[in-house]
Parts: structure tokens; sequence; C-alpha cells
């Protein structure tokens, strides 16, 4: 995130005009709150600039509305070290490939990390994260529920009371 902003000051980009956002790369840019600023603030004759095109959506369909919308409200858009999308035919040439390119290193980056995964399941590491209750834990509570509330079980226990439930009816 640092060598992004770095790199967009040295592009001459000013600091009030960075903006950065930490969420899910699976989250859509109509649902990430920073982008929609961005997309609210920028105006005709303005210029988007990006340090990577999958900054601007998380598929080929995203990028290519976010575009799309962008070119059609007269906004330049810079991906560095590519080059800019203007509303002409070389720009949309040049962002139906971007796009399908994008989403290719996305699909890529994906299969590698499932692969991954199931490499570390079949050597037997535990994915997830672990059990707030211990065996002793759920046993304890399967044998107290109903003698004592769920409430009062969840509380002793640091649980949620449909934590308890779920465990008193396993």
């Amino acid at each position: 995130m640092k060598e992004q902003e770095d790199a967009l000051a040295a592009l001459g980009v000013p600091k009030a005009s960075i903006f950065k956002e930490k969420i899910s790369g699976v989250i859509r840019s109509d649902g990430r709150p920073q982008f929609g600023r961005i997309l609210r603030k920028i105006q005709s004759g303005d210029e988007l600039v990006v340090m990577k095109l999958d900054r601007l959506g998380r598929s080929t369909l995203d990028i290519l509305t976010v575009i799309q919308t962008l070119r059609t409200q007269g906004v330049a858009i810079t991906i560095h070290g590519v080059g800019t999308i203007r509303d002409d035919m070389m720009g949309s040439l040049t962002m139906n490939l971007l796009a399908s390119f994008a989403e290719f290193e996305r699909a890529i980056i994906i299969d590698r990390t499932q692969s991954g995964r199931r490499r570390a399941i079949a050597s037997g590491v535990k994915m997830g994260r672990k059990p707030k209750l211990s065996k002793q834990a759920r046993k304890a509570i399967r044998e107290r529920y109903g003698n004592e509330t769920g409430a009062l079980l969840a509380k002793e226990y640091g649980v949620g009371l449909r934590t308890i439930q779920r465990v008193a009816a396993s």
C-alpha cells in the first residue's frame, strides 16, 4: 500500500487525492466505500490514475463497467506502466484487452491459492479458525443445557446463545 502511495506521489498525484482502501479482493467496485467517494468526486476532464488495472474492479464485467462509466463522463483513466484510456477507438480496444488480462491474472491467483490449500489439507494442516469451545466444554454444555439456560451457559463460556444452541443440538 505504501509503495503504491509513493509511486502515485512520484507521478504527481497530490497526497490529498490519493484514496486508500483495505477491503477484500472479491468485493465489487460499487461495494467499496473509498472507491465510491472517488467516483462521486471525479468530474469531466479529470484523470484517474491507478497503479494496477485490478484496482478498478474485481472481474472483467466490473472493470469494464467502471471504465465505461468514467469514459462517458469524460474522465481519462491512466494505468501506471500501461497508458491512458480515453473515450476513443484505441481506448475501447485497450480497455477490453486489459480487462481480460486482469481477470485471467486473478483466476491464476485463485487457482494457485486453492491448489496450495488442497496441498496443505492433504498434508494434515487444519484450515479455518480454531473452535472457541473445547471438546470437554461442548460435552459439558450438552449435559447442562436444559437444566440451565442457554443465556447463562453462553455468558459462562464467552460465546453467543446460538453457539450454545448448536452445541446442545449436536
